[in-house]
C-alpha cells in the first residue's frame, strides 16, 4: 500500500527518523519537523491537511517549499483539489 502525496513531501522542514518499534514497513519511519518534533500529525501527513495554514500546536512554523520539489507539491495540490 502506498500513501497519497502530502504537503510534507515538498517541505524543506521534513525529517524522518527510524521507528524502532515498527510492526510493518509502513511504520518504519517517523516523520517529524520543526513544527512537530515528536511526529507530524496524521491529519497532515496522511490526511491531506494543507499546512500552509495554521494547525494546532505548530507554534507558527509552517510549510516551507523544498527546492526541486515542485512536482511533489503539484501532485499534493491535485489530490486536494487546489489546482
Amino acid at each position: 500500500m502506498l500513501r497519497d502525496p502530502n504537503i510534507c513531501d515538498a517541505c524543506a522542514r521534513l525529517r524522518l527518523r527510524r521507528n524502532r518499534e515498527a510492526a510493518t514497513s509502513l511504520d518504519l519511519w517517523i516523520p517529524h519537523c520543526e513544527a512537530f518534533p515528536d511526529r507530524v500529525p496524521d491529519e497532515i501527513f496522511l490526511g491531506g491537511f494543507d499546512h500552509r495554514a495554521a494547525y494546532p500546536g505548530d507554534g507558527g512554523v509552517r510549510f516551507a517549499p523544498r527546492e526541486g520539489a515542485e512536482d511533489a507539491l503539484r501532485l499534493y495540490e491535485e489530490r486536494i483539489g487546489a489546482v
